[in-house]
């Protein structure tokens, strides 16, 4: 079994409240062992943030809310604590992408190797990778089929991210995203979201989706980030220009 850790939030928690460094990464490494136990790991890949990430290239703002800056102020030994792991080979940086990306990379090269993986995390946003997960903050194993994943990606696409500081629709939460996408099978969400963007933005619905869905998209592979082809478009006009 692959363990897939999302390492930031386990390098966060170990680090918080701490009195020394030698004291954080006693911690990390209970954690670790804890979650490597409890999803019966015989192999553990973790991935932390890296440096360049594109998307703060893409917009300067990304996470830069004033509840995430605080918290690492008060967290003495973070950065001290991931750079030592890195230094020790005992984690590896997402460099030019971030945490998220390379557990899902990592993910869906284990499954093109017919490999068994679970994925360790408190974040919700991976939750639109298929297969197991196992939720650190709660002590939980829980499973994403390709619809239930499917859905969770793009219920994010139409709501964004407040703690990311990423606006998707304005006005519209995971109750109106559920209305929007109900009843819509795999391959058919994404036509329901670009309605909703056209709805709320007319011409400038392109422009608002491709700014979420850069930010939002979990990448599958290394060169996978979010567009929209040129054939997509709101029905309104797919319908308009077949009665034309």
């Amino acid at each position: 079994m692959l363990l897939i850790v999302d390492g930031d939030p386990v390098v966060f928690r170990s680090s918080w409240n701490r009195n020394s460094l030698e004291e954080t990464r006693e911690r990390y490494e209970e954690m670790i062992d804890d979650i490597a136990g409890r999803c019966f790991a015989d192999e553990i890949k973790v991935a932390v943030w890296g440096d360049n990430n594109f998307r703060l290239d893409f917009y300067n703002d990304y996470k830069n809310t004033p509840n995430r800056i605080k918290s690492k102020e008060r967290n003495l030994y973070f950065m001290d604590m991931r750079h030592e792991l890195v230094a020790d080979g005992k984690v590896t940086p997402a460099d030019g992408m971030e945490a998220d990306d390379l557990v899902r990379i990592w993910a869906e090269e284990a499954r093109a190797e017919g490999k068994d993986f679970v994925i360790a995390s408190i974040d919700k946003d991976l939750l639109c990778i298929e297969g197991a997960h196992y939720l650190i903050h709660r002590d939980e194993f829980k499973h994403m089929d390709k619809e239930t994943a499917d859905e969770h990606y793009w219920t994010q696409v139409l709501t964004g991210d407040s703690v990311d500081n990423i606006q998707g629709i304005r006005g519209i939460g995971p109750k109106k995203a559920q209305k929007i996408l109900a009843g819509a099978k795999f391959g058919e969400r994404k036509q329901r979201v670009i309605d909703a963007y056209y709805e709320h933005y007319g011409s400038n619905w392109k422009e608002k989706m491709v700014h979420c869905g850069t930010l939002v998209h979990i990448m599958p592979t290394r060169d996978g980030v979010f567009s929209l082809d040129e054939k997509d478009a709101p029905t309104e006009v797919l319908d308009g220009e077949e009665s034309s």
